[in-house]
């Protein structure tokens, strides 16, 4: 190659500054023509080259691009399949974790659409078998709330009014009803609960087993066995424990009722609630005569001869409501 003998130091400079490092400024200009530039350029280039190889061991340096090359093409190749079935196993899982999530939601959706409610009105009662094959007997102007099917930890349900349970046995499950501000929860009996809006308290009497009655909100509960009676005075907030006294609480469902030297006013309470009518005594010196009877499922009209007959009372009736007075 022809070289130009004249360049000084700076063109040199700015030669090496044009062909390796960055083009010169439109001020400072090497003088030499491109052509010159160019061939310059592939010697720099070849003699670099020259001396990197003599730095390294050619043969070795060789062996190892190889063994890395065939690494990486391994590595590569080992890789894809993961990936690949890390993006399908990635699939499934989201298909499996939507899929899961919308059965849930279904489910807690499920569970809330499917409250069953049963009213029962003045007409009579109502009973009713729930999914668990509890069986709950419900009195006049009695609500109650369930669901379809119970949850996997406890059988739950809520009630206004009066209604008599008889609960199938589930130790792993118990059943629970919110009545107002109480809650009664058992694991397998038969009692009654009453919790009449309208009244100042809520009662729970049991028939056979074990029941707890507590307070909403608070730890404070009794334990109730058979033959105790639970009460919670609304206005008060107590919670009282004692013996069930009345022969006849559930009269209202097996209609038989039993007056052993009972008051005539406390009879024509106890007619008034099984029968759901308005007997009223006209004279209040009437309200203390006593009555001995056992009536199995008698009608309210045989009911009523019999206290008249006992007492030499007269009965009026009308409107369907009923009036005991003495005779004239």
């Amino acid at each position: 190659m022809k070289t130009n003998k004249n360049i000084g130091q700076e063109d040199w400079e700015l030669l090496a500054k044009e062909l390796f490092d960055e083009p010169a400024t439109p001020s400072k200009k090497t003088a030499i023509d491109e052509t010159e530039k160019k061939k310059l350029g592939q010697l720099a280039q070849k003699i670099d080259l020259h001396f990197q190889l003599k730095k390294f061991d050619t043969a070795h340096a060789f062996s190892q691009v190889k063994t890395r090359t065939q690494n990486k093409q391994v590595t590569t190749s080992a890789r894809i399949i993961p990936l690949r079935l890390l993006k399908i196993a990635a699939a499934v899982l989201l298909a499996m974790l939507v899929g899961a999530s919308a059965y849930w939601v279904g489910q807690q959706q499920q569970n809330n659409e499917h409250m069953a409610e049963v009213v029962v009105d003045d007409s009579g009662l109502s009973q009713i078998e729930l999914s668990d094959g509890t069986r709950v007997t419900l009195n006049r102007d009695t609500k109650i709330n369930y669901p379809d099917k119970f949850g996997d930890d406890s059988r739950e349900v809520s009630i206004e009014g009066e209604a008599f349970f008889e609960v199938t046995p589930n130790p792993n499950k118990p059943f629970i009803i919110h009545a107002g501000e109480a809650t009664v929860s058992v694991l397998g009996t038969s009692f009654t609960v009453n919790a009449y809006p309208q009244d100042d308290r809520i009662e729970v009497i049991v028939a056979s087993g074990k029941v707890q009655v507590s307070k909403q909100e608070t730890i404070e509960d009794i334990i109730l066995d058979p033959g105790d009676k639970g009460t919670f005075i609304t206005s008060s907030k107590q919670l009282i424990k004692s013996q069930n006294a009345d022969p006849n609480f559930l009269a209202w469902k097996t209609r038989t009722l039993v007056f052993n030297e009972t008051s005539l006013s406390e009879v024509v309470k106890q007619l008034n609630k099984v029968y759901r009518v308005r007997i009223e005594i006209q004279d209040h010196e009437l309200d203390n005569l006593l009555l001995n009877a056992h009536f199995e499922k008698e009608s309210l009209d045989f009911i009523l001869k019999v206290i008249s007959t006992t007492h030499g009372l007269k009965v009026d009736t009308e409107n369907g409501n009923y009036q005991l007075k003495k005779e004239a």
